[in-house]
């Protein structure tokens, strides 16, 4: 018996699940509070059943949908998750992460002041996404007013007049760093007609070619590469805004259609609380209750595993957790064909190689003989049951008890560090041999009676290490090559 194969990783794989959980008893009701301007609940929603019941509330939301988790961890699986539910046509869902650090610390803007730009003015332009999934920190720490926002943005177009000195003053008043050749968010650099640009809030950088004082065209092209990939008719440049004063909130750029959804209710103030608790300079941050009240000025749902008890229109799901599996691989397919008796079975892996050695593993199971079992390509992060539907969501890494460790691919990380004046304080670096760090200047360090200048990178956890600037082929400038949230390595640890 041959095991159903999905050829490769796509959205709206289980697309057909959302249509299920909607003709749950009750889900009916819960739209209807919805669009009433009312608040409802979801009760009974185990594991990656959060990110199923969420694709079901898009589909039904006039405007944007903004999912708050209580972790950054938890918004990264949830967006994982949610690809699988989502139908292909689903415009784009974004992140709003968490700064690393507060407003009022002198570092160079991270990739998340670019991430959390990008979502801003997606929500005051034309394409602003249906989905939005952020940690309650995100939400705790402020963003720059929308009039603040629009006061330092400019558009520009093919065809449009404009001096090049003129453009250049411009990024220069608003904090872009000129360089011989872009390579991270925030630099320019120009050579002849040509500009390049690497707009905070972009994925990859832009080459604006100008014949006399009238822009000819715009690209996107490749760090790398430095290769042209693509034509753009016109773009929105927002600068780097000094953010120590800005008192705005993610809730001043989402249209009056927006519906909120909070994930686990009480988590979210108790991770919220401590959050604000562990931190000086608080002052400079929003209290969770000034989040909450403008947050339930929407039309918003609480999803719980267990709700509290409640006056709002609940649905309780008929939802439930997957059995543990002892990770044994000579008990696991008796185990699994226990899990799924009777059901029908989606076993999510991350890669096509885990698929081949899995269905060699489960051809001869009771599952695949009576076709009840289906391998599909993608990231489930916390299996779970949809009992009235008979269905089963279970990912390889639970059958073997084995957690996931994303590494991005080292080749795409680095860019080669001619001299320690082209790094910035407060930028990601990456060590060969100890991986992604935040650059935190020099320090002249004594051994053997000989003083020596050291670059000071911090690791995860605060941990420092000082790398002799004899030694800086060491370090490369961080460049990306991953939409995947960079953490800072643990120095010492095992991922790298």
């Amino acid at each position: 018996m041959t095991v159903a194969l999905s050829a490769s990783a796509r959205p709206g794989q289980l697309q057909e699940l959302v249509g299920r959980l909607e003709r749950h008893e009750g889900f009916d009701q819960v739209v209807a509070s919805l669009r009433a301007g009312q608040a409802a609940t979801l009760d009974g929603v185990w594991g990656s059943a959060c990110a199923l019941a969420a694709a079901a509330l898009a589909a039904h939301a006039p405007g944007p949908l903004l999912v708050l988790t209580a972790q950054p961890e938890e918004t990264e699986d949830f967006l994982e998750d949610l690809d699988l539910f989502l139908p292909p046509d689903q415009a784009p869902r974004e992140q709003f992460p968490a700064l690393e650090h507060l407003p009022d610390e002198k570092t160079a803007p991270d990739e998340f002041f670019g991430q959390r730009l990008r979502v801003l003015n997606r929500l005051r332009g034309a394409t602003a996404p249906k989905l939005i999934v952020g940690p309650i920190q995100a939400l705790l720490q402020p963003v720059p007013e929308p009039s603040l926002l629009e006061a330092h943005s400019r558009t520009i177009h093919v065809g449009m007049t404009l001096e090049m000195e003129h453009l250049v003053e411009w990024l220069q008043a608003e904090g872009f760093q000129r360089m011989t050749a872009v390579a991270l968010p925030g630099e320019f650099s120009v050579r002849g007609g040509l500009l390049d640009l690497f707009p905070p809030d972009a994925e990859e950088p832009l080459r604006i070619e100008f014949f006399g004082d009238q822009i000819e065209s715009i690209r996107r092209f490749e760090v790398a590469s430095q290769r042209s990939v693509q034509p753009v008719e016109r773009a929105t440049l927002t600068g780097l805004l000094a953010t120590e004063n800005a008192r705005g909130y993610l809730t001043d750029y989402l249209p009056e259609t927006a519906w909120a959804v909070m994930v686990e209710p009480g988590e979210l103030e108790r991770i919220g609380q401590q959050y604000l608790q562990r931190l000086q300079g608080v002052e400079k941050l929003h209290t969770y209750l000034e989040v909450l009240q403008r947050l339930i000025r929407f039309p918003s749902a609480t999803i719980s595993a267990v709700a509290a008890s409640s006056l709002e229109t609940t649905c309780r799901l008929k939802i439930e957790s997957v059995e543990r599996f002892t990770g044994d691989i000579h008990r696991v397919r008796e185990e699994l064909d226990a899990v799924g008796a009777d059901q029908q079975v989606y076993l999510v892996c991350p890669t096509e190689a885990e698929i081949d050695r899995l269905r060699e593993l489960f051809q001869e199971s009771r599952l695949a003989r009576e076709g009840r079992l289906q391998l599909l390509l993608g990231r489930l992060h916390r299996g779970f049951r949809l009992v009235p539907d008979r269905v089963v969501l279970v990912s390889s890494g639970e059958l073997f008890q084995r957690e996931e460790i994303r590494r991005p691919a080292a080749r795409h990380l680095g860019k080669v560090i001619d001299s320690f004046l082209e790094l910035r304080e407060g930028e990601l670096v990456v060590h060969v041999a100890h991986g992604i760090a935040r650059y935190r200047g020099l320090q002249l360090l004594e051994k053997d009676r000989q003083v020596e200048e050291h670059l000071v990178l911090e690791f995860a956890e605060g941990t420092k290490l000082y790398v002799p600037t004899s030694k800086i082929g060491l370090v490369q400038k961080y460049v990306g090559g991953t939409k995947a949230r960079p953490r800072l390595a643990k120095l010492g640890g095992r991922l790298w």
